[in-house]
């Protein structure tokens, strides 16, 4: 048939991991905003809307290449630079926000470091609001690194007990 299109879809988990998956990605966003709240006490945004993202890769695919530490970390770093950089340097945000998320994609994919969601990190620089925009540089660090690093320490902690889930991936 001229015109067929295949659907591929994502290999489903089974029940145990879908639950584990699940709960681990609620508690590590709920704990990242307790600790964000904390250590922030306001004066930047607590949670990037981008780790969202982060941690349904973190939690539901636990051994994907795109959820490792490294990739994490450079990669929600390297957009958070490029989108506040963006930000501050391109007055036209349709531009500004093209530039963050292309630039962060290229340099992800290049560098070996891809994790998708830092490509919203990237857009969040440029859109965040004034909240966002007073960090400036600090973006990198609070509330994008912090954020990353608790999902990070969250999902070792959260995947330990099951052998099959084992975070980081250990080649």
């Amino acid at each position: 048939m001229v015109g067929e299109v295949k659907v591929v879809l994502a290999p489903r988990a089974n029940n145990k991991d879908a639950a584990i998956g699940a709960v681990g990605a609620a508690l590590g966003m709920a704990i990242t905003w307790l600790i964000s709240d904390w250590v922030l006490g306001g004066i930047a945004p607590l949670v990037v809307m981008s780790m969202g993202a982060s941690a349904v890769l973190l939690f539901a695919t636990p051994t994907s290449p795109l959820a490792q530490p490294v990739p994490v970390l450079a990669a929600h770093a390297l957009g958070a630079a490029v989108g506040v950089a963006s930000a501050q340097w391109i007055d036209n945000t349709a531009i500004a926000v093209g530039v963050a998320v292309g630039v962060t994609a290229g340099a992800i994919i290049r560098l070996g470091i891809t994790h998708p969601p830092s490509g919203g990190t990237a857009l969040s620089a440029v859109v965040g609001g004034e909240a966002v925009t007073k960090l400036g540089w600090e973006f990198i660090w609070r509330p994008v690194l912090l954020n990353a690093i608790v999902l990070i320490v969250l999902a070792v902690v959260v995947n330990a007990p099951f052998a099959w889930r084992r975070y980081p991936v250990r080649t």
